[in-house]
């Protein structure tokens, strides 16, 4: 089943997730959104979840290395 928001102020947003063939999905996602800072709001998720922003709202090396090393790496080493 698929959701879909329709605003007049379209804003992209980047998911980097990671599905194993299984339908399962253990390792926290991370949300990339343009800007240069964060809301608190955002960080009333779980604390596993990466939250992070770009100029663009596009992944970069910065924003995929901090999601490997700080939400993927723990989890499969568990």
């Amino acid at each position: 089943m698929m959701y879909c928001q329709k605003s007049d102020s379209l804003e992209l947003v980047t998911v980097i997730d990671c599905v194993c063939a299984d339908g399962t999905a253990e390792i926290p996602p991370c949300f990339i959104f343009k800007g240069v800072g964060k809301f608190p709001e955002w960080m009333e998720v779980n604390d596993d979840i990466l939250i992070a922003t770009s100029d663009n709202s596009w992944t970069d090396d910065e924003c995929g290395f901090k999601w490997f090393r700080q939400c993927f790496i723990p989890h499969v080493q568990k």
